[in-house]
């Protein structure tokens, strides 16, 4: 059975569907790096947070919201914290195929990167 009735692009909807990184640390647990962005107007909030070489996020807003969570932290255990500073909006919405309408959840990713790696 497909419970993808609103046809989201498969990319998104695999990591939306399937998260394997969704959760996090206490605030304050030594070693973990935190970065955090919303819109209070929109309802979204999406954490990222990184301890060594794991990552994990929390999501609050719609399945697009969640999938760049779940692509983020996948791209951190690959490549390291460190090749976040190569990641754009723009990069994010064309790995999970985000359409213009949801391009705001790219966006949500870009700035949680830019907390974390202050």
């Amino acid at each position: 059975m497909n419970d993808n009735v609103f046809a989201y692009a498969t990319p998104l909807w695999e990591r939306f569907s399937k998260p394997v990184h969704a959760g996090g640390w206490p605030e304050g647990e030594v070693g973990v790096r935190s970065g955090q962005a919303g819109s209070r107007a929109a309802r979204f909030v999406l954490r990222l947070q990184v301890k060594g070489t794991q990552a994990r996020f929390k999501a609050y807003g719609c399945p697009t919201a969640i999938a760049v969570g779940e692509w983020l932290c996948e791209q951190i255990e690959r490549d390291g914290i460190e090749s976040l500073r190569t990641i754009t909006a723009a990069k994010i919405r064309a790995g999970l195929e985000i359409p213009e309408d949801k391009a705001h959840c790219a966006l949500l990713g870009e700035d949680a990167i830019r907390e974390l790696l202050k």
